[in-house]
């Protein structure tokens, strides 16, 4: 099987297992994706993360801006590797996202595709038809709702109202201050 790991630490050899504070797993792994496409999403040079993806009916990987443009923000100017490696890897449903699968022990890198602009790759694929964005400006209201429901819950979830250190503080203050004023009244 050909699975890929997207980043923007370039020159590696080999993939190693990490621990990583946003996975469902408690082992460290190398974690990876059967569809290219959704290695891109992966290329992040922020210190929180803000992945906001899930899948489409028709199986793709399906990115919603949760502000006026959010993609662009996230990944304008973003250089990386998309890594190829091949093995008998395994998908573990605690994962909890279906393509992906992982590795306990190190993973050789076979192929390495540079992107030089995360944004324009990513862009790139949406043209191919290989995966969906919904853009901020064309949710309808029953999207901008669920939207709401999710910052919300990721405010709550975090104690973004009272933790001003937490790595997601400044911008959730800044692109959701409206939410997080009426949350801030709540438990006032």
């Amino acid at each position: 099987m050909v699975a890929y790991h997207g980043t923007v630490v370039e020159g590696l050899s080999v993939l190693k297992p990490f621990a990583n504070p946003y996975s469902n797993l408690d082992c460290a792994c190398v974690y990876m994706t059967s569809y290219k496409p959704l290695a891109a999403l992966y290329i992040w040079n922020k210190h929180y993360r803000w992945m906001n993806y899930g899948f489409a009916d028709d199986g793709l990987p399906l990115y919603t801006e949760s502000f006026p443009s959010a993609l662009k923000e996230f990944y304008g100017g973003v250089s990386g590797c998309i890594y190829a490696c091949e093995g008998n890897f395994e998908y573990n449903p605690d994962v909890k996202i279906k393509i992906a699968v992982v590795s306990q022990n190190e993973v050789p890198i076979r192929e390495i595709d540079v992107v030089e602009n995360c944004y324009d790759r990513i862009i790139e694929y949406e043209n191919k038809g290989l995966i969906h964005i919904r853009r901020f400006g064309e949710l309808t209201d029953a999207e901008r709702d669920s939207e709401r429901r999710m910052i919300l819950s990721t405010i709550k979830r975090e104690n973004l109202t009272s933790n001003d250190n937490h790595p997601m503080a400044a911008f959730v203050r800044e692109k959701f201050s409206n939410i997080l004023i009426l949350e801030e009244a709540k438990n006032a």
